[in-house]
């Protein structure tokens, strides 16, 4: 049983749904589950409806080229669009009429997993006529909880579903289903944070004890920075998986955070390889030991800075730093960087208008609050005397810290 995930660049056209069936098909009779992303940038396009539509504004410019979008792929891969896209793109359009009387976050649930569910729908419409497939609502056998836009998996629920549900049909045929996406007990569909895909390819691997787990991205393999933001990278041939969870914790693009975890469990090793040159072997990632010889280089934008400063001038002792630390989790706010001091505490998160506003409603009534957005955040893990170069030399720097292996900086 092998797990392949393709992510939406792969098919961001008709000829990255042709190239997929081809890699697909070309595996012959081994037993595939086919796990597929929104086709190209269709999830930021649904971020700007779900703004649009809750606002009460009009959003039919962006809706009508969604949908556009997705009828050009159909008919340059000579295909009708199939009853199963229809059926998305109808209920994509009811969910958005009624979409301000719900939660931000529940609305945002409710609105883009569409993406992968159009998408699927037309990669498997193609690829059944290649290799004998059935498409699969991955929201029937992902069971997670109401922590909408990254809920949290309940394993017991999805590893008996995926077995009773998905497994059989895998056992005969080549299965395309979503990625992102699972569903609550109430029927609700929600999503696993972005760039979940990976994760759903993961959790699916681990419930059905997968032989491998294949990412197939738009680069060779691992490299150990962005090439679109320093030249000169290098490919890893081979990773640990702490070593990877080491990276992806910091922010680096290759996996999703969580995917590592269950394939780890069970020993089952991650290939990252290129869908444009299938005949490169990529980046194995498995539990053997590696050198740790090449440093890394992960860049973030978009990070806002909180600094909380105790109000009655005590220390910012463990029960305050307890509290702060507690509402972050409420919110499932991941920490990037962090300093305190004798009287605050600060710490460097992805910034999401909703999260900060809650930050501010759940804290102010216990702290001084500040916040400084638009900031960025460099990590270099395992680096060297002259891996400093590399960084943008004209930064002003905000926080810094480092230790024997990584070095962070947050700058302007």
């Amino acid at each position: 049983m092998q797990i392949f995930k393709f992510g939406g660049a792969s098919v961001k056209d008709a000829q990255g749904v042709r190239n997929l069936a081809d890699i697909v098909s070309s595996f012959g009779s081994k037993k595939v589950v086919v796990v597929v992303s929104a086709m190209g940038k269709t999830t930021n396009k649904l971020e700007e409806l779900v703004k649009l539509a809750h606002a009460g504004l009009n959003y039919s410019e962006i809706l009508n080229e969604i949908k556009q979008f997705h009828h050009d792929i159909a008919e340059d891969l000579s295909k009708e669009l199939p009853k199963n896209y229809l059926k998305f793109e109808e209920s994509l359009e009811n969910t958005l009429n009624n979409l301000s009387e719900y939660d931000p976050m529940l609305a945002y649930d409710k609105v883009v997993p569409h993406g992968e569910l159009m998408s699927t729908s037309l990669v498997e419409a193609y690829l059944k006529t290649q290799v004998g497939s059935e498409w699969f609502d991955a929201r029937s056998a992902i069971r997670t909880d109401q922590y909408f836009t990254e809920a949290n998996v309940d394993w017991v629920v999805t590893e008996k579903q995926v077995i009773n549900l998905l497994k059989p049909v895998a056992e005969e045929r080549v299965v395309v289903t979503q990625g992102f996406i699972g569903s609550d007990v109430e029927g609700n569909s929600t999503t696993l944070g972005r760039e979940g895909s990976d994760y759903t390819g993961s959790i699916l691997a681990y419930c059905l004890n997968a032989d491998g787990f294949t990412v197939w991205k738009d680069v060779p393999g691992i490299l150990n920075a962005d090439p679109r933001i320093l030249e000169g990278t290098e490919q890893y041939k081979k990773l640990s998986y702490r070593e990877v969870t080491e990276m992806t914790y910091y922010g680096a693009q290759v996996i999703h955070p969580k995917t590592l975890k269950p394939i780890a469990q069970k020993s089952i090793p991650l290939i990252v390889r290129s869908f444009l040159d299938r005949k490169l072997e990529g980046t194995t990632i498995s539990s053997d030991n590696t050198t740790k010889t090449i440093p890394c280089f992960v860049f973030k934008g978009n990070q806002l800075l909180v600094t909380a400063q105790v109000k009655d001038h005590s220390f910012m002792d463990e029960k305050k730093l307890g509290l702060i630390l507690q509402v972050l989790d409420l919110l499932n706010i991941k920490i990037n960087l962090m300093q305190n001091s004798a009287l605050t505490f600060s710490f460097c998160i992805d910034y999401k208008e909703f999260k900060s506003k809650r930050i501010k409603e759940l804290l102010n009534r216990d702290f001084i609050l500040s916040f400084e957005s638009e900031l960025n955040l460099a990590t270099i893990k395992n680096y060297t005397p002259d891996s400093f170069d590399k960084l943008p030399w004209d930064r002003t720097v905000i926080m810094e810290q480092k230790t024997i292996n990584n070095y962070q900086v947050l700058y302007r």
